[in-house]
């Protein structure tokens, strides 16, 4: 399993500091429904090919809206169309240099496009899947992993 979530580990480090300027640190503490605060935001993304499943990026509402404050430079106050899309697209990247990271543990994959949710509560980890806690100094996120071989 560690080989399926390294990448997505590395993947999420470098374009966080590359895209925000912002460094992420393992945390040892999931998200609790006191840090989502109001709302949070969770985009999922399939991948498919040699591993199969879902890849989950969690966000607290506050931090969302800085990492798009940060990207385009304007104040955003509400969890918009214009938000969503630029986070669908952060995690498109992340999860495109994570195939690539897979690629070189001989897994051939691709990312279906993501989906993002708006909820009241964290998400509820599946039981197979991987949670990675990270944290920032925007605030703290999840990226849960949940990939199995195909036909396993």
């Amino acid at each position: 399993m560690t080989d399926f979530v390294n990448p997505f580990y590395k993947a999420t480090q470098e374009v966080f500091r590359l895209m925000l300027d912002l460094e992420i640190q393992p945390s040892s503490e999931q998200l609790q429904t006191s840090e989502v605060a109001n709302k949070e935001v969770c985009i999922s993304i399939g991948i498919t090919g040699d591993l199969e499943g879902t890849i989950y990026f969690c966000f607290p509402e506050s931090m969302t809206l800085e990492m798009v404050r940060i990207l385009s430079g304007m104040e955003m106050d509400a969890l918009d169309d214009f938000v969503s899309s630029a986070m669908s697209e952060i995690v498109n990247i992340i999860s495109g240099n994570a195939v690539t990271g897979l690629s070189e543990n001989h897994y051939t994959c691709d990312i279906l496009p993501p989906v993002v949710k708006v909820s009241d509560q964290p998400l509820q980890s599946t039981a197979s899947g991987k949670v990675i806690p990270l944290k920032t100094v925007i605030g703290p996120m999840e990226v849960e992993v949940d990939l199995q071989k195909k036909g396993a």
